[in-house]
């Protein structure tokens, strides 16, 4: 298994990147987030305890192209 995949979960890659659109009470507008594959359970984690004040939607884009995340997303989470 190359060094890009997980070793104690699944076979996800790394370096694979998911933009969301999100909601705050603090922006009265739905926006884009960006964050990579290993900070999602983080930040799922942050959001159902409190932690942050964030409501994920629907995924718009998957993919390995850190570029093309920041083109497509207001907030990271890299």
């Amino acid at each position: 298994m190359s060094e890009a995949f997980h070793t104690r979960e699944n076979t996800l890659p790394l370096d694979l990147y998911r933009v969301y659109e999100a909601t705050d009470p603090f922006h009265p507008a739905p926006y884009r987030v960006g964050l990579r594959l290993s900070r999602e359970k983080r930040l799922l984690e942050d959001i159902s305890s409190g932690r942050r004040l964030l409501r994920l939607g629907r995924m718009v884009l998957e993919t390995r192209e850190l570029a093309l995340v920041r083109a497509q997303a207001r907030a990271m989470f890299l």
